[in-house]
């Protein structure tokens, strides 16, 4: 049949009208929450109705007011007591709750650092930040100054040398400018990558210690009014955190093969470097011939018995964060080149690389030692299926204060605990079991929940349906969600039966508008030739898309290491005090969430995601999503190799051998996802209740189609990071690299690691469709 050519264009104008401004799509026909029956629906709505009354304001208001009295570092007294309160709450609300104790490897200040410019001006620089008379805990006597967690004692003095994220592709940057950053201490502001990654970054290249600030244009005034007149950092704002290698691994550095339980396999440490390290550790800021120093031997003899390349394993040289407001005085006085493109920042004046003239001494003390973290976990007993699992975490400690980081994230899951108490006081008694994690030493590098994971990983890879991951709950009012695509369908249908405050509409609905804005302004447009019978392009459709995990937070080992399906949901918004002494209860009251309203939001959608996943007959894991994800990033990748080729003509391509098999499996994995979901669908559309010997069957398969993505030996380089589709970037720390042994070996225009893990993922993805045509076939026998 011919078409029209005019009608056709006309059809296709006004699709695109409608695809791009019309509003998000209403709830489906069918409001049943994924996995549930109609008769469950009917039997648990008003169950949930109920469980949704319980989160308010006030008592949010409460937790977290109780949890940021005082500063509760991993290890500490303040922090063990938050553990007390935390398991005395889950008790009183009927939570089975008991400490999970670890000893790990944490270092502390050791005195106060310096830092200071010694040339051509001596200037002491501020390592604390300025009370405000406003805030009755922007100044407190226990309060760390500027630190980094895992990183190093040291006294160093040297030319200052600009890299600015302090990047793999900035440093080659200063290389193609002609500057050596060897001997030099390097400045760089945070932002991009993970800091620890910066310290790699630069000891890697001869850097002999590392500054990190905040720049303004990132965090600061360039954004908004700053703290106390809005939510931005301060001049004298210190970003602390850990500087631990964490693409590579996360957990208690001194234990990789095994949980830090008392009594385990240890590597051995030393007490200013972490591990021996052939340098010297101030013993007086005052008198630089009072040190402490290491012999090379000792470090050779370590090696030699642990089978580690000690300064590829952890910090090598000395760091520490400082203020915008400390940096400004390095800035003036350094000269050199000025900045590539991109590289200037928000502070007034033009930014130059360096290196020199201006001298900066760093000087700092830290003292490691074994000290007891304390997790909380907590447990609602499954009814039916008890030894299938429910998770959800957020860890407790932070570096000051913590009123965002972590603490939204705790009031905000522990008013869903105490939702999910009350209606299990009712009479309410989820099919599966539902645990809560209250981790310990997340901020050091993920500790308390791998070391928990690792010591349970056999429970865990037989138990773990999902894992619901809070870390910083609420920052302002926007829904952010990251998570595995099987999980997109569970979120939505919480979303869907939640308020936003400030529209009155549905989560989900203000959720998916978002999405769909996002994707319309971004997705590419394929265009025909320009004579062409029909100009129009063709107009992809949209699906809502989850955000890749990554790391940085406390998913990591269930997800990456483990295989255990993972959501990470909060709220965002104009946040400028992160890891800062301003990150408070008063900047919370005050910018963050006055009313605390979106802590209560949070804890309802943290409340219906629990109580559906824990209650659902069929697991509610849904698979199209995923085909759709792996679509997406293969064709990125295709993009990627082929830009590297427009980049660069005269070196010859990067071959990738398999691609087309690939996206073959890809396709295959689509198919079969279809058919898995249709029928997951009509096993719960069964009028007559299937037996719980089918759903066990159909259950534990869509529980093990996450498991059958991991890699024995884990990725090139990197074996505690199993997982075939998700993965923090090798040299990223915190954003994710879907499909990650393929994307390292484009990465690095390396053929023998593409060569190798091409054939690894499609062998991973045909693992995932076998093991979703035996649940398709499970759930098909029972229909």
């Amino acid at each position: 049949m011919h078409r029209n050519p005019s009608v056709s264009r006309i059809v296709r104008r006004v699709s695109l009208l409608v695809l791009l401004a019309a509003p998000a799509a209403a709830r489906d026909d069918d409001p049943r929450p994924p996995g549930y029956s109609a008769p469950q629906a009917d039997a648990l709505a008003g169950v949930e109705a109920r469980a949704l009354t319980v989160p308010n304001p006030d008592s949010a208001r409460s937790i977290l007011r109780r949890l940021t009295e005082e500063p509760h570092e991993a290890g500490t007294v303040a922090g063990y007591e938050t553990a007390v309160f935390v398991r005395e709450s889950l008790r009183e609300w009927g939570w089975d709750a008991e400490f999970a104790e670890y000893e790990v490897l944490l270092n502390e200040p050791d005195g106060l650092t310096s830092v200071s410019i010694v040339r051509p001006e001596p200037i002491e620089l501020k390592v604390i930040e300025d009370p405000n008379p406003l805030d009755k805990d922007s100044s407190s006597p226990v309060a760390w100054p500027a630190f980094h967690g895992y990183g190093i004692s040291g006294d160093v003095t040297g030319q200052i040398v600009y890299a600015n994220y302090g990047t793999v592709a900035d440093f080659k940057a200063l290389e193609d400018l002609g500057i050596d950053v060897a001997g030099k201490i390097v400045l760089a502001r945070y932002g991009a990558i993970f800091r620890g990654l910066k310290v790699l970054n630069a000891q890697r290249r001869g850097a002999i210690g590392v500054l990190m600030y905040s720049d303004p244009i990132d965090d600061g005034y360039a954004r908004g009014d700053v703290y106390p007149n809005g939510p931005f950092r301060p001049p004298s704002a210190i970003q602390r955190g850990s500087v631990q290698f964490l693409s590579l691994g996360p957990g208690d550095p001194s234990t990789p093969h095994g949980p830090s339980v008392k009594g385990a396999d240890r590597l051995p440490f030393d007490r200013h470097f972490g591990f021996p390290l052939a340098g010297k550790a101030p013993m007086s800021l005052d008198d630089p011939s009072m040190n402490y120093s290491v012999l090379p031997h000792l470090v050779d003899a370590w090696e030699e018995e642990t089978g580690l390349d000690r300064d590829e394993y952890f910090a090598a040289i000395p760091s520490l964060p400082i203020s915008y407001e400390a940096a400004l005085p390095i800035f003036e006085a350094l000269a050199g080149p000025e900045v590539p493109e991109g590289w200037q920042g928000g502070l007034p004046l033009a930014y130059h690389v360096g290196p020199g003239p201006v001298e900066v001494r760093l000087a700092v003390r830290t003292k490691y030692s074994l000290k007891t973290i304390h997790n909380v976990i907590a447990t609602l007993p499954g009814a039916v299926e008890p030894d299938r699992w429910v998770m959800v975490g957020n860890h407790r400690d932070a570096w000051t204060y913590g009123a965002v980081d972590p603490g939204s994230g705790s009031a905000a899951t522990l008013e869903a605990c105490r939702a999910l108490g009350e209606a299990y006081k009712d009479g309410w008694r989820p099919r599966r079991t539902l645990v809560y994690a209250s981790w310990d030493a997340e901020e050091y590098g993920l500790v308390g929940s791998t070391e928990w994971a690792d010591e349970h990983r056999n429970e865990l890879d037989a138990r773990a349906l999902m894992m619901l991951n809070v870390d910083s709950a609420v920052s302002g009012p926007n829904l952010d969600v990251d998570g595995v695509p099987s999980l997109r369908d569970l979120m939505l249908s919480a979303a869907a039966d939640v308020v936003e405050p400030s529209s009155g509409r549905s989560l989900r609905d203000v959720w998916l508008d978002e999405q769909r804005s996002a994707w319309a302004k971004s997705t590419r447009l394929n265009m025909p030739d320009l004579d062409a019978e029909d100009p129009m392009p063709e107009l992809p459709s949209f699906s809502a898309r989850l955000n890749p995990l990554g790391s940085g937070s406390d998913y990591t080992a269930f997800l990456d290491h483990l295989g255990i399906p993972a959501l990470n949901v909060d709220f965002g918004g104009r946040y400028g005090v992160y890891h800062s002494i301003y990150d408070n209860f008063f900047w919370m009251e005050r910018f963050g969430d006055p009313g605390f309203t979106r802590h209560t939001t949070a804890a309802k959608l943290y409340t219906l995601i629990l109580f559906r996943a824990a209650s659902a007959e069929v697991a509610p894991l849904t698979f199209r999503p995923y085909g759709e994800a792996l679509e997406e990033e293969l064709d990125r990748l295709r993009e990627m190799v082929a830009r590297k080729s427009l980049a660069n003509p005269d070196e010859p391509p990067i071959r990738v051998d398999g691609l087309a098999r690939l996206g073959r499996t890809i396709r295959d994995f689509q198919q079969q996802a279809a058919t898995l979901d249709e029928a997951t669908a009509a096993l719960a559309d069964r009028q007559d209740r299937p037996d719980e010997a089918t759903l066990s069957r159909v259950n534990d398969a869509l529980m093990r189609v996450e498991r059958a993505f991991l890699i024995e030996e884990g990725l090139p380089g990197r074996p505690f990071f199993r997982h075939a589709i998700y993965a923090p970037g090798l040299t990223t720390g915190y954003a994710s690299w879907p499909l990650p042994g393929v994307r390292q070996g484009i990465e690095e225009t390396d053929q023998d690691v593409l060569d190798e893990q091409i054939p690894i993922l499609i062998d991973r993805i045909e693992a995932a469709i076998a093991v979703m045509s035996e649940a398709a076939d499970a759930a098909r026998d029972a229909n």
